[in-house]
Order: structure tokens, then sequence, then C-alpha cells
């Protein structure tokens, strides 16, 4: 067994058992779970960045932010994804940003989550927004545009007063 003993070899399988620990970190962090947002509504529209997943919007709603986000599309290249969920549990900023990757939002997007059984909501902003709109400015818009309607279960309420406020801000603030 003196070929084991060699520092040669002690050391190719020092960095094979390297390659294959993070391989296998690599293949089990694939396969965490991650939301599995809607491709498409019972009214044959595409989503624009609208998930009702807890099936609390009405459609009249539903459509208005799909056409806001069209429109911030047609105008500065960004959105507003809107994602309503029953997700009732702690993290509720890491599930906006992992369905925000899931969704693919761009860096100067937001996401906005509602949880309807958690009874709490998120708003994040995308990383090349962090200089113009901070963590605290996300917390502010988020209770100031939509707490008193969520508050009262107007969910649609809640996420049209939110979004107009973030359309308004990106108006002033965003170079198109």
């Amino acid at each position: 067994m003196n070929f084991f003993r060699k520092q040669s070899v002690a050391w190719i399988l020092t960095i094979l058992m390297i390659l294959f620990a993070v391989g296998f970190g690599l293949a089990k962090a694939r396969r965490t779970a991650q939301p599995d947002p809607p491709s498409s509504y019972s009214d044959g529209s595409d989503s624009w960045y609208v998930y009702d997943d807890a099936d609390v919007l009405d459609s009249d709603t539903e459509r208005a932010l799909r056409e806001r986000n069209r429109q911030l599309y047609e105008r500065m290249d960004v959105v507003i994804a809107c994602v309503t969920t029953n997700y009732g549990g702690d993290g509720l900023g890491s599930f906006a940003l992992d369905y925000a990757e899931t969704i693919g939002l761009g860096p100067n997007d937001f996401i906005v989550v509602l949880d309807i059984s958690g009874e709490n909501y998120w708003l994040i902003q995308g990383s090349g927004l962090t200089d113009l709109f901070s963590d605290d400015d996300c917390q502010a818009y988020a209770w100031d545009y939509m707490e008193g309607a969520f508050a009262q279960g107007d969910y649609g309420a809640a996420l049209l007063n939110l979004t107009q406020a973030l359309a308004d801000w990106y108006a002033g603030h965003y170079l198109t």
C-alpha cells in the first residue's frame, strides 16, 4: 500500500473529493423547491408578471395590473411583479427573492408578494435600484400605499395603490 502514501496521490485524492463535494452540493441546490409561477390564465392572456396564486384578485384588477406593467415595460423597460400566495411561513423575503429569480425579473424591476394566509406582504427592489430606492423606502411605500387596504382584505386595491405609487416613482426618478 505504498501507493497511497505518496504525496502526489494524496493531493489528487483530495482534489477529487473536493470536486465531488462541490458537484454534490450544486446538484442538491438545483433540487430545492422554488415557486412555480403559472404560465397562462383562464382568460387566455399572458401573465405580464401578475400571479394570483392565492386567487384573491378579480379579473379587472389583474387586467389593470397587467396593463400597468405593459406600459412600464414599453416606456422604461421595467415591470412590477405582483404575486399573491398562501405561503404562510417565515422567510417571505427569501420567498420573494426566489420568485423574482424564477420569473426572470431584471435589476431595475420590483416584486411585491402578498401572503394571504400569513397576513403579510413584502416589496423588494431590483439590485439596480438600491442606490435610488432603499430597503427603508420599500418598507415605507408598502406601509403607506398598501397597509390600509391589505388590512381590510382588499388585496386588489392594495396592489393597485402600490403599483401606481411605484409607477409614479419610476416616472420621476428613473431615466428612460
